[in-house]
């Protein structure tokens, strides 16, 4: 059998993360400072300090990420920071970069950075790269920023005249773009200059950057930060100089704008619907996610946006309620829903926290527990969705029918018929009762479904009929029994290169030969993808 882990030998994957790979990807997203350090340093971890997270470490616990299944991983920054201890503390999240051309030294060297790279591809796994592209940043000490605050720009590189960033001003309102795309987000204790990104030199400088940085680290995919503070003419430009997809951050709840981007750049954090999400399983409100889907299905191409609710800028979801079945809920409906899921380092291990930097702390304590409610919940679901896309490649392309739904409930299929995952998600949380919940149109009268949590199978009736036993708040996930072998769900094996899943019709078994061809395909399809894809936070 030709294993999926050979295939970097053969060609780099940075080669071939177009918008359709990355659509089939799930993303596992770490702080590389707080993620993983070597064993040799025993110190408390000071929210507001390095502790010493390094690439070499994050390598050592690949297999706890890719036990869970994810097949990617996004890391911090890799740029030279600013490097003194300000009034918010170090720059170990990587947004404060003060020069382009080196890296930061606290992660590691770039041959060890380059090993990381490297293996990532030998799992199969793609590096997902966050980068600052349109300000700097500058200790000012515990003063305010206005416009006679000297600046001393020789701190930075390769810009280093004040010609090449606009003059100070404040970034006071997030709903005029010639301010929100000149102006200085930060304005107390660090100052953050923002590039003049229509300057010839600076623009010609910054993709040719990215170009040779992804070249160098075999990068397959780039989080463009603060994308909505960036003006969308540049964006396009340095993309296509990258050459691979980009993923933007665009902080807005508005689903036109914030789906406007995917004009520049078609990978998006999809923050609109990550606002719905937090509200439908913290605060009850199942009809705002309900009408957000739609709208989003309607406007916007969502099987290339990242479904999220929990990341560095935002309260850890424990923090705003710490019941576990809700969490359960809503780490479901990231993977099972619509685009492309990305959880946040600790989310496995119920970590609270709420804004930065109590949302950034260490993962070691943790112990990296395996037996974790949510660490094996994660490793289920992403099993799910990997063998749906191994049946059918066309899965991601499918967009969630919402079949029933209620004050507390959201039933949602996904994926065409008889190879599709039914979830039935609700907010109920830990003290819901026990009923059983009928369910129509879930699939073909005489279908047999496998219910993955519980494993427990029923032929579908009359009506495309569903009778699910709910308890306790507890999320439930149906998909076709004929399917499962090869899943390593409900006792079948896994078979082995199952990382990224893919088939070439809605009919396929998830068989060894369907996993061989796989392997196959992939390497008959590598090519360099040019593509317009888009950022926002320190």
């Amino acid at each position: 059998m030709l294993l999926l882990s050979i295939l970097p030998l053969v060609l780099p994957l940075a080669e071939a993360a177009s918008s359709a790979e990355w659509a089939k990807r799930s993303i596992y997203q770490v702080i590389t400072d707080r993620f993983a350090r070597p064993s040799s340093v025993t110190t408390e971890c000071d929210l507001l300090l390095y502790c010493g997270g390094t690439y070499s470490a994050l390598i050592e616990k690949l297999d706890y990420i890719q036990g869970m299944g994810f097949t990617a991983v996004q890391i911090s920054p890799v740029n030279k920071q600013l490097t003194q201890d300000t009034i918010y503390g170090e720059a170990f999240h990587g947004y404060w970069p003060q020069n382009l051309d080196e890296l930061n030294p606290h992660f590691g060297t770039a041959a060890e950075l380059k090993n990381l790279s490297a293996e990532l591809h030998s799992r199969s796994m793609y590096l997902l790269l966050d980068v600052v592209a349109n300000e700097m940043a500058i200790d000012i000490g515990n003063t305010t920023m206005n416009s006679s605050t000297s600046i001393d720009y020789s701190e930075f590189h390769p810009f280093n005249s004040s010609s090449y960033y606009h003059a100070y001003c404040d970034l006071d309102d997030w709903s005029d773009s010639s301010i929100y795309t000149t102006c200085w987000l930060g304005n107390e204790g660090v100052a953050t200059p923002t590039y003049v990104l229509t300057d010839s030199t600076v623009n010609a400088t910054l993709t040719s950057w990215i170009a040779n940085l992804v070249s160098e680290y075999d990068i397959d995919g780039l989080r463009l930060d603060g994308a909505k503070q960036i003006e969308t003419a540049f964006i396009a430009p340095f993309v296509g100089s990258a050459g691979v997809w980009t993923m933007g951050e665009v902080d807005d709840d508005v689903v036109s704008f914030t789906c406007g981007y995917q004009n520049y750049s078609l990978g998006l954090e999809n923050y609109p619907l990550y606002y719905d999400i937090i509200d439908a399983f913290t605060d009850g409100n199942i009809t705002d996610l309900v009408d957000g889907v739609q709208t989003m299905q309607s406007e916007c191409q969502m099987q290339y946006m990242s479904l999220f609710v929990e990341n560095q800028d935002n309260p850890r979801f424990a923090s705003v309620d710490s019941d576990m079945a809700l969490a359960k809920n809503a780490m479901a409906f990231t993977i099972l829903g619509d685009g492309i899921p990305k959880i946040y380092y600790g989310q496995e291990q119920h970590l609270k926290g709420e804004e930065s930097p109590y949302n950034r702390q260490a993962l070691w304590p943790t112990d990296y527990d395996t037996s974790a409610t949510l660490y094996e919940l994660a490793a289920t679901l992403n099993a799910l969705r990997n063998t749906a896309i191994a049946v059918d490649d066309d899965y991601v392309n499918y967009m969630s029918e919402i079949i029933y739904t209620d004050g507390s409930t959201y039933v949602t299929r996904k994926g065409y018929n008889s190879v599709h995952i039914v979830a039935v998600l609700t907010n109920q949380g830990s003290s819901g009762s026990a009923y059983t919940l009928t369910v129509t149109g879930a699939a073909d009268e005489g279908l047999n479904m496998t219910e993955v949590f519980e494993c427990k199978s029923q032929l579908v009736g009359s009506n495309g009929t569903l009778y699910v036993d709910m308890d306790a708040g507890q999320p439930r996930a149906f998909f076709a029994s004929s399917e499962l072998p090869g899943s390593g769900l409900c006792g079948y094996e896994k078979y082995a290169g199952s990382a990224t899943p893919t088939a070439s019709s809605a009919t396929a078994t998830a068989t060894s030969d369907a996993w061989t061809s796989l392997g196959l395909g992939l390497l008959q399809n590598y090519t360099r993808n040019n593509l317009v894809n888009v950022s926002n936070s320190p």
